[in-house]
């Protein structure tokens, strides 16, 4: 077992301690080229019974894939509260769907994805072939309907009829969009949705707006980098597809043909279709780059220290005594790190070289305002991109004696 897997009985814990992300850095409202421009489509709403919702999910209607459990942002006892909540007759919130442009009747969750999952789960029927590869759930932790506790679907079913037909036969309000004219605004409505207390990375809009070989190659590869769930603090994959967003950042930057012009929205989506289009000749770079980007994170948790790679130094110049690395990791941090160490003569040059790489870092940090601004408050730019990397890159020169390009989509012609 590698240095950075995670033993399963971990799996409802650390996750719920998941490292923290600076915010503003990932892709935002902000990326919308023309957030003034109008969002049309057309809004319709249905009140769907459970029974019709499973049944819509079974029939692959909606879809609700069952890779999405590995990515489960709900424990156990908070799927079956929603059930008994459902059979207690409590309203639920709504469902919100959209329409597949390319394919009619057919939809994707863009709010609402954690309760059709419990629902999905609970209602898995052993004997129907299309439900094969979903978990099925018993309800635990019910406090109101406490006797119910331990029973799946066939048991509830049998011992309280009355329970079951109520579950089956609740309706639940859900708002479909059809005929939408933008991605960019969809993500807007995603964000604005999704704001709970798992907060969803634009990663998951992604994945269902841009299907295809790699994007499913990313979502497979991303949960299962032993290294990638250390950084992360998770034992699993990461229930908000931050996993899968860094990867993706990572990728995008090291072998996209799209120059990067200061729209990381539009940059990652632009590579996501490059790759999903050209997938047959282009996996060889992809997974060539995995394995540096997995080799290079390695290194930086070996030489750097967990709570420091990736991580931004912060001190207050009246106690500079009293500095410390940031708890929250910094994907600005990450571009430049990760980077440096994709490349295997720096790998070996900086393996002993951690402690002098982190004072250079730390005086960075403290130093230089204009690198400090480029890895918090103006962090997507191209000029910040460009000033981070020269700025980390001369570290490495400095420290290691060794070189190493920068990212292709930021070389200017």
């Amino acid at each position: 077992m590698s240095a950075y897997e995670q033993d399963d009985a971990f799996q409802e814990t650390l996750d719920l301690e998941s490292t923290p992300l600076v915010p503003d850095q990932g892709e935002d409202e902000g990326d919308l080229t023309d957030p003034a421009s109008a969002f049309h489509a057309s809004i319709g709403g249905k009140d769907w019974t459970v029974e019709t919702l499973v049944s819509q999910m079974r029939k692959g209607r909606i879809d609700l894939d069952p890779s999405f459990q590995r990515r489960n942002a709900w424990l156990g006892d908070r799927k079956s509260k929603l059930i008994e909540s459902i059979m207690l007759g409590f309203p639920i919130p709504q469902i919100v769907l959209a329409e597949k442009r390319d394919q009619p009747g057919q939809y994707f969750v863009l709010d609402g994805k954690q309760r059709l999952l419990a629902l999905r789960q609970f209602f898995v029927d052993p004997d129907d072939p299309r439900d094969e590869g979903f978990k099925a759930i018993r309800l635990t932790g019910l406090e109101v309907l406490s006797e119910l506790n331990r029973k799946d679907a066939q048991a509830l079913e049998e011992v309280r009829p009355e329970l079951f037909a109520a579950l089956e036969n609740h309706s639940i309000r859900t708002v479909v969009l059809g005929k939408w004219n933008s991605e960019r605004l969809l993500l807007s409505l995603f964000l604005r949705l999704n704001t709970g207390s798992v907060a969803l990375s634009p990663q998951e809009l992604r994945q269902a707006l841009i299907h295809g070989d790699f994007m499913k190659w990313l979502d497979g590869r991303s949960g299962e980098l032993p290294a990638l769930r250390v950084l992360l603090n998770n034992s699993h994959p990461d229930r908000r597809m931050v996993d899968a967003e860094l990867m993706l950042r990572h990728l995008s930057f090291a072998i996209s043909p799209v120059q990067y012009r200061g729209n990381l929205k539009q940059f990652l989506d632009d590579t996501s279709r490059h790759l999903n289009k050209n997938w047959e000749s282009a996996q060889g770079d992809a997974k060539n780059a995995l394995g540096e980007f997995e080799e290079s994170l390695a290194a930086g948790l070996k030489i750097l220290g967990r709570d420091r790679f990736c991580h931004k130094w912060s001190n207050d110049p009246a106690t500079p005594a009293e500095g410390k690395f940031e708890r929250a990791l910094n994907r600005a941090v990450f571009d430049i790190q990760v980077h440096s160490l994709s490349f295997k003569h720096v790998r070996e040059a900086a393996s002993d070289r951690g402690n002098e790489l982190l004072e250079a870092f730390k005086t960075a940090c403290e130093k230089d305002e204009t690198f400090v601004r480029s890895i918090t408050s103006t962090t997507k730019t191209v000029d910040a991109f460009i000033t981070r990397h020269r700025v980390w890159k001369q570290i490495i020169h400095d420290t290691c004696g060794v070189g190493y390009d920068l990212p292709l989509p930021l070389r200017r012609v």
